[in-house]
């Protein structure tokens, strides 16, 4: 491939060389190209020694934008990042600094990166990359099987299933000529019992009027010798059963009709449908330093997409008896997860509807939430305590006491989680199990009620208020960034955020679903009765699947919408 030149910039803009063809390596942070007596120069200043130096054979494949976007402020896209927040996870710069994090554990971004090319952690990285390319060669290959496979199992299913009609064809076929068999053995039979019977009609006929004339010209002793002979024919008939007296009538019918019925019946439901199997690939799990190096989706509204209605699962038809569900959690594998208050116990249900297990807990629960695909939390109320559960035994892994009445319960990161204290405000809880944070924000010390919570993609905690028909949002330290009321919410009770840093609240008394933007100075409702909603409490979207859980009609229905 041929290379591009470029000139030098200190010797052509500082009136030296005018070649254009002398750069040799180019400064990532000063963004101007050198040769090699001024890439020496550069490097010899203390300040400048560990710029980024990147030789121009290898600019073309260098990941210069995605450096430069690294480098800029998240927040404020001219500035630099800095500095780096060790419990935000996060770079900035100046302004940043002086605004948000003066009061944080932070460092010179200098500082922290210093030996990070020798670090475990980088080492670390290219292991779990190279795992990472291994998967997705095993994905690409499996893929690439797949698709053969499923040429070979078309063919196949195609061959099986003209060979049963083959076989049903035959069959019928047979069973018609069958038809005609028997037709003409019945058909025959009638003719003969029906010319038999025309010939003992005669017969009777003649007998009938025989009998007449002997009556009306002879004298009693012929009457009486031709009776008694009558007789004599009539009992040797018997004898011989030469004479047709059955009255049954004779049908063609199938035998085994329902039999056949009930076959059509089920042909009529099989389905030729694909079946999705899991097959396990490694996997990685980046460390929050590395997820914010990745910018955030810049926010987008929500007010053009529309939910439709995908199912009504009636509960009590799963074998519960009068259900009372009040919040849920979906999993990114589909999976979705209630909490059912009057029989203490947690259901587990499909998109598609299907109940698939019925757990039985300890104690009432109020809130839950995922963390990930194998982790869900839940606050039981009447033991002032936090479960960690393990979704696949659907059992309790780790037990957090709050020693406060708990209620909302939401994701707040990948390793923690926050919880409502009806009485505290808000708590900051490792995966672990270690508190790591309270939230001592005023505006929820001693309400005394339950709350329900929700958290976004910056970590900006939403929470939910039903006694003050009130929707609060608070930032990382705790401080109260808007407070939202509208006559369009009353008695608010579920929250969950739409992905884009923005949330959905469900109205208990106003029977709807009302989207409310980041800053809370835009809200629209989203649902409402027209679209089955009835005193919906706990609800969850998964941006992923695009799919909104509601629980519904006063804990009796779990309704779900999909995103078009």
């Amino acid at each position: 491939m041929e290379t591009v030149s470029f000139p030098c910039f200190p010797c052509f803009n500082g009136g030296g060389s005018k070649t254009k063809n002398d750069a040799f390596a180019f400064c990532l942070e000063c963004s101007e190209h050198r040769c090699k007596k001024c890439k020496e120069i550069h490097s010899k200043f203390p300040q400048l020694k560990y710029h980024s130096i990147i030789p121009c054979s290898n600019i073309s494949s260098f990941p210069q934008e995605v450096i430069n976007r690294t480098h800029k402020c998240e927040s404020h896209s001219t500035e630099k990042a800095e500095y780096y927040c060790s419990f935000h996870c996060n770079a900035f710069c100046f302004v940043c600094l002086m605004e948000l994090h003066r009061h944080c554990s932070f460092k010179k971004l200098s500082d922290v990166s210093k030996g990070v090319k020798l670090s475990t952690s980088f080492k670390e990285m290219q292991n779990q990359l190279a795992v990472k390319g291994e998967s997705m060669k095993h994905l690409l290959n499996n893929k690439a099987e797949n698709l053969n496979d499923i040429l070979r199992q078309k063919t196949k299913l195609e061959t099986e299933l003209s060979s049963y009609v083959s076989r049903i064809n035959s069959y019928m076929n047979e069973l018609i000529k069958n038809v005609k068999t028997v037709y003409e053995k019945e058909l025959q039979k009638l003719r003969k019992d029906l010319e038999q019977l025309r010939i003992q009609e005669k017969g009777l006929c003649k007998q009938r009027d025989n009998l007449d004339n002997i009556a009306k010209f002879c004298s009693d002793n012929v009457t009486f010798l031709y009776i008694n002979e009558i007789e004599h024919v009539f009992r040797q008939e018997k004898e011989t059963r030469n004479t047709v007296t059955e009255t049954t009538r004779t049908d063609l019918a199938i035998n085994g009709i329902e039999e056949i019925k009930a076959f059509l019946r089920n042909v009529e439901k099989i389905k030729i449908e694909p079946v999705m199997q899991h097959i396990p690939v490694n996997t990685i799990t980046l460390s929050p330093a590395a997820q914010h190096t990745i910018p955030l989706e810049a926010m987008k509204s929500m007010t053009g997409d529309i939910l439709t209605l995908n199912k009504h699962i009636d509960i009590a038809k799963k074998g519960v008896k009068e259900p009372v569900i009040i919040d849920c959690t979906i999993f990114k594998s589909g999976q979705i997860i209630a909490i059912e208050q009057k029989h203490t116990c947690l259901l587990e249900f499909t998109t598609s509807g299907m109940l698939r297990r019925n757990v039985k807990i300890s104690s009432q629960a109020l809130g839950i939430a995922a963390i990930d695909e194998n982790v869900f939390v839940l606050t039981e109320s009447g033991m002032d305590t936090v479960h960690i559960y393990n979704k696949q035994s659907m059992s309790s892994i780790r037990e957090v006491s709050i020693r406060d009445n708990c209620s909302g319960i939401a994701r707040y990161s990948n390793s923690n989680f926050v919880v409502g204290c009806n009485a505290g405000g808000l708590m900051l809880i490792g995966t672990s199990g270690d508190k790591e944070k309270m939230f001592h924000t005023k505006e929820l010390l001693h309400l005394n009620q339950k709350i329900f919570l929700t958290a976004n993609e910056k970590s900006q905690v939403f929470c939910s208020l039903p006694n003050k028909d009130t929707i609060l949002s608070i930032d990382y330290r705790g401080n109260v960034r808007f407070s939202f009321q509208s006559e369009k919410l009353k008695s608010p009770r579920g929250l969950t955020g739409d992905g884009n840093s923005n949330i959905y609240v469900s109205g208990y008394e106003t029977n709807n679903i009302l989207w409310i933007s980041n800053d809370g100075k835009k809200s629209k409702e989203v649902l409402n009765s027209k679209n089955g909603i009835q005193s919906p409490t706990g609800i969850d979207y998964d941006k992923v699947l695009e799919i909104l859980a509601v629980c519904n009609c006063n804990g009796s229905q779990m309704s779900i919408y999909s995103m078009k």
